[in-house]
């Protein structure tokens, strides 16, 4: 089983470290993947993918040998979701956190995405899992999707770029953005 851990990770906080040595544990005999999403995403204000992917290999050495970073969607040209990501992976359960799961009827490909994969959630503060998940969109997927409460670790990325308070951060992860001079907007 491969464990998919998708985001943008910019940056890598704190929360994704302790999200997934969580799972790690949880899943020992699984590989886990950081699967960063690349330019092509939706998402603005990203820094560059070079800076993200070393981030993540700062938290994959402290993970130990079974974390790694995959740039597939990095070195994808044009977002394909994670429907196509995950067909480059070998029995994959995708981990997600519940604030993500609440728009999932919307990602490229669904329902194929949920009917043809299986899913680790992390509850989220504001997010109601149970309530999500009885929707019509994915009542008959319910047995698609695993519930990992691992306590409260509501730190989003964007509470280190509106503060720049290293808190949030593993310190390896802070010496990097230091050195290469990152979030400075």
């Amino acid at each position: 089983m491969d464990i998919v851990f998708g985001g943008s990770f910019n940056p890598p906080t704190v929360a994704h470290y302790r999200i997934a040595a969580r799972v790690m544990s949880a899943y020992p005999d699984a590989a886990f993947y950081f699967l960063p999403t690349g330019q092509a995403y939706w998402k603005a204000g990203l820094i560059a993918d070079g800076h993200r992917l070393a981030m993540l290999e700062l938290l994959c050495q402290r993970l130990g040998p079974r974390a790694a970073v995959s740039d597939l969607e990095i070195r994808d040209a044009t977002y394909g979701g994670t429907y196509r990501s995950l067909k480059h992976f070998k029995d994959p359960v995708f981990l997600l956190g519940a604030d993500n799961l609440a728009g999932i009827k919307n990602w490229i490909n669904f329902p194929a995405v949920v009917a043809e994969n299986r899913f680790i959630v992390v509850p989220r503060l504001g997010a109601d899992v149970g309530e999500i998940l009885s929707r019509d969109s994915l009542k008959d997927y319910r047995d698609h999707f695993t519930i990992l409460d691992i306590g409260k670790l509501d730190i989003a990325a964007s509470a280190y770029r509106n503060t720049k308070d290293d808190k949030y951060l593993l310190p390896e992860v802070a010496q990097y953005i230091k050195e290469n001079n990152l979030y400075k907007e």
